[in-house]
């Protein structure tokens, strides 16, 4: 009897979701045995069956849906996705949860593909950010063949997200929730050949569960915005990001010898003759209020090559305004178009008594951002303010230091940095 008792309670086990989302209180519990109105109506892209989400959308197309009885915030989301039948373009096929969803155009998406790689998207008015929160990866947890089942997570702890396949953590990053609670939905997309048919089951939603081997949520370490203070000069709105950069943060992008974060410091060290900038590639704005202070580590060969800053209404690498400070009493807002300087800046290099002379001095600058107006201000003194040309949607900002082209280069580091709601 224990035997087969040992038999029961594993074929148990084999059949229950084997990465369930373990928080006490469980917000949602879909078992699809029935069709619940709070996911919208049926049709023939979206049915409910046997246990199971079947959505089956266009060739081509994506389909959505989301349960319009829940608004949460911190949560711990799973789904099991069964692989759909073999497709000539497993790339542009592919299934998984929506979060911080607000509506139908503005969302997050993390998906699966039967290709073997995952993704985070983010749609901002209507349209995909170019710049992916977590850009199409390998995942070697994923189960390809048809009809296979893969386990997908997702925590939200805060501003931090963790995603999960098969109980194998496969990305961490910082995102941009919204204001308030949100809603947590199912995704899915036909490549552009055929109908593919995706089966979602087990969806679960619950508070995030404590890790009781790490004595800490489940949703990780704490992000680096948590001590973030404010420069003298700058705003004490509401945050809207921030960084202590006590640590590397993959926002900012990958690390390499041009750029080292740590001990509270982002060092730009640019090859001699060149300038290096990072801009972070998840949280966009409209108007914000932005700050950080900025401090050349030795005396620079050429007080007129060598500078640092803000980069703002970033649009990609080739596309944004930078604000610098040089060494030599100077500072300039430029633009640059399609990677080259445009022939006239807002603002040409000027000379200011609000700027702190030679290296290891402390120089913050402030920038305020509305519509397509633009002050600036260094070390608490308004130095400047132009009309420009916004993006026509929300953009990046980021850092930004050059170096005077001697044989030893230039260091800058930058400190204090935050971004907050415009007064």
């Amino acid at each position: 009897m224990r035997f087969h008792s040992l038999i029961a309670l594993g074929l148990l086990l084999a059949a229950s979701p084997a990465f369930a989302c373990t928080g006490q209180s469980v917000y949602l519990n879909a078992d699809f045995s029935t069709h619940d109105l709070a996911w919208g109506e049926e049709d023939a892209r979206f049915q409910v069956s046997g246990g199971e989400a079947v959505l089956k959308p266009a060739p081509g197309t994506q389909t959505a849906r989301w349960n319009r009885g829940v608004n949460l915030t911190n949560l711990d989301s799973c789904v099991t996705i069964s692989m759909p039948e073999a497709t000539t373009e497993a790339s542009r096929s592919y299934a998984g949860l929506l979060f911080w969803l607000e509506d139908k155009n503005n969302f997050y998406e993390a998906v699966i593909s039967p290709n073997g790689l995952f993704t985070v998207a983010r749609k901002i008015r209507g349209k995909l950010v170019e710049a992916a929160p977590v850009p199409w990866t390998k995942a070697d947890a994923l189960k390809l063949a048809p009809g296979e089942k893969n386990t997908l997570r997702v925590t939200l702890e805060g501003q931090m997200v963790v995603v999960r396949i098969n109980d194998s953590e496969v990305a961490r990053f910082r995102g941009q929730p919204p204001d308030g609670p949100s809603r947590i939905g199912l995704v899915a997309a036909s490549s552009p050949d055929v109908s593919n048919t995706w089966h979602l089951s087990e969806f679960k939603v619950t508070n995030v569960p404590l890790d009781k081997t790490a004595g800490k949520s489940a949703g990780g370490k704490k992000n680096s915005t948590d001590t973030a203070a404010s420069a003298p000069g700058c705003a004490d709105g509401k945050v809207l990001l921030a960084d202590n950069f006590r640590a590397h943060d993959p926002t900012w992008g990958r690390k390499d010898a041009r750029l080292k974060i740590s001990s509270g410091k982002a060092v730009f060290t640019p090859v001699p003759g060149t300038r290096t900038f990072r801009w972070n590639r998840v949280f966009v704005f409209d108007d914000l209020d932005a700050c950080a202070t900025v401090s050349l580590a030795k005396g620079t060969s050429d007080a007129t090559a060598s500078y640092a800053g803000l980069m703002f209404w970033v649009e990609d690498n080739q596309n944004y305004y930078q604000a610098v400070i040089a060494p030599n009493g100077y500072f300039t807002i430029a633009r640059i178009i399609n990677g080259r300087d445009a022939p006239s800046r807002p603002i040409k290099w000027t000379k200011t008594n609000a700027i702190k002379y030679g290296a290891k001095k402390k120089n913050t600058l402030r920038l305020i951002l509305k519509g397509d107006q633009v002050g600036v201000s260094i070390n608490g003194k308004e130095v400047a303010n132009f009309t420009g040309e916004p993006p026509s949607r929300p953009s990046y900002i980021g850092l930004l230091a050059a170096s005077a082209p001697s044989k030893r280069g230039d260091t800058w580091s930058v400190t204090d940095f935050k971004i907050t709601e415009p007064q």
